[in-house]
């Protein structure tokens, strides 16, 4: 594909900061430059991440959205590319790029439940820092029936993250500015009776928070927290929370 037809491609991936196709588009343009199976997006603060995008070439969202959850409560602390970027002194609006083989991961319950269980060779991370300093990772993994990644694509991903960085920014300063709305809004038209404290603790699971990170957020504990997502689930007559997010997959 020549640069012309390449450039308009992101073009057309910018047109669409802050929409909600944004994230299911992001893969289908970037695979003139790199083809990757799933990607996340996951802002670190206070050493607990959190989703704040994810998507898939799959038609199921389940895979990326489930190893997003793993990670995050479980296998965070054991992500040495993480540990080794963040460290890494950063200039403002400044960006750093790794990349890690699945096989080269030394805890085993982390490469088994994330890569190996879901046929996953190797992640690419660009890390950049938002405007209040806190880690944005943006990962881009590698389907085994695939291959790895060559060294072509590398240098793409290497090239594009602060381009990258920038539309990041930019479609979640967008997004930011509707989706609490947009979630209280379908949730109470899914169930009027719902409390503003089980619409704040809802909305905050649906942007792939934790139950710390929900607590810490709204100044309450964590079983507070766990009791009103507790209540809300029974009015919406579901069980589990992915049993919530399809709700917005419909």
């Amino acid at each position: 594909m020549n640069n012309s037809q390449n450039f308009s491609n992101f073009i057309d991936l910018v047109a669409l900061m802050g929409r909600s196709d944004f994230d299911s588009s992001l893969l289908f343009y970037l695979n003139t430059w790199i083809q990757s199976k799933h990607f996340s997006i996951l802002r670190v603060k206070d050493n607990v991440p959190a989703l704040l995008l994810c998507g898939t070439q799959d038609d199921s969202h389940i895979v990326p959205w489930s190893c997003v959850q793993s990670y995050v409560k479980r296998y965070h602390v054991y992500d040495d590319l993480y540990q080794t970027l963040a460290t890494q002194k950063l200039q403002p609006n400044q960006t750093t790029t790794g990349q890690l083989c699945a096989d080269d991961i030394i805890f085993l319950p982390y490469r088994q439940e994330i890569y190996e269980k879901n046929g996953l060779i190797q992640r690419l991370c660009g890390l950049y820092r938002d405007e209040d300093n806190y880690p944005i990772l943006f990962n881009l993994y590698r389907h085994k029936e695939q291959g790895f990644y060559s060294d072509h694509e590398i240098a793409n991903f290497e090239q594009m993250i602060p381009a990258l960085a920038k539309m990041i920014q930019g479609h979640l300063a967008l997004q930011e500015k509707t989706a609490q709305k947009n979630f209280k809004q379908q949730l109470l038209k899914q169930q009027p009776l719902l409390t503003l404290q089980e619409l704040e603790v809802c909305t905050r699971i649906l942007k792939g928070m934790s139950y710390i990170g929900i607590a810490t957020d709204l100044g309450l504990k964590e079983s507070t927290i766990k009791t009103y997502r507790n209540r809300a689930f029974e009015k919406l007559g579901i069980n589990f929370k992915n049993q919530l997010f399809a709700m917005f997959l419909r």
